[in-house]
């Protein structure tokens, strides 16, 4: 009598009870990962804001030290409202032209990022001229103070907006609405591609490529003329380095 063989249970994944072998993705963890992250980096964000400002009203006078942070404020608003304003009357000009949805939101980031860059050195000027009124001299020191104030401003303005935006995010990731299913279907698409860390690092290497900027501008005002096409050539090359890194999917 020959013995036979029992045939094999039929895989069933203890997850989603799918029968064909694949990799489950717990969303809800990643979700919630997402979530977490984006809190603890706005928490970051909001540390490294007020320990700069702190700063500077230690070694600035209370009035100009607060004052230069403010004009760090406008000078962000500034590039950025102006970067956004002609982005926007481009892609409108553009909009004619059937462009497809995809290429007229890189197009409309390009040009906002690229004209706010161009901007950005002449902000700086106007910066370090009222930082001549504020602070006596115009050595290496008061440049310094300056330029430090300054960066602590840029710093701020741009914390300030992406902690908004990262705040804004997390609550959509847990709400009850189809917004909120993108947002989460996004999330869990993007898991391995994170990059909160890295606009972290960003912001706070250009505020000090402004407070740079600014201190060169306050001991010699035509350097802007220079600083105007290296700036726009730095933040080229730091987008095209960012774009260009290796993803893990």
């Amino acid at each position: 009598m020959t013995d036979t063989t029992a045939p094999a249970e039929p895989y069933v994944c203890p997850h989603c009870e799918a029968t064909h072998a694949h990799e489950h993705v717990d969303e809800r963890a990643v979700v919630l990962g997402h979530r977490r992250r984006l809190a603890v980096v706005s928490g970051l964000r909001a540390g490294l804001v007020v320990l700069t400002v702190v700063g500077v009203l230690l070694w600035l006078p209370v009035t100009a030290g607060l004052t230069l942070v403010a004009s760090g404020v406008l000078a962000w608003a500034l590039a950025t409202a102006t970067g956004l304003l002609v982005a926007s009357l481009d892609l409108a000009r553009q909009g004619g032209q059937g462009q497809a949805a995809g290429a007229g939101s890189r197009r409309l980031v390009t040009v906002s990022v690229l004209t706010g860059a161009a901007l950005t050195p002449v902000a700086a000027l106007l910066v370090a001229l009222a930082g001549r009124a504020l602070v006596d001299g115009i050595g290496t020191g008061a440049a310094a103070m300056v330029a430090t104030a300054a960066g602590t401003g840029w710093l701020t303005a741009s914390a300030a907006a992406d902690v908004v935006r990262a705040l804004r995010l997390r609550n959509l990731l847990g709400a009850e609405s189809r917004a909120g299913e993108v947002a989460r279907a996004a999330a869990v698409r993007t898991r391995d591609r994170a990059d909160e860390w890295t606009q972290v690092a960003t912001v706070v290497a250009t505020a000090a490529v402004v407070a740079l900027w600014v201190g060169l501008c306050h001991q010699l005002s035509v350097v802007v003329v220079v600083l105007v096409p290296l700036h726009v050539a730095l933040v080229a090359l730091s987008r095209r380095l960012l774009s260009g890194r290796p993803r893990t999917r």
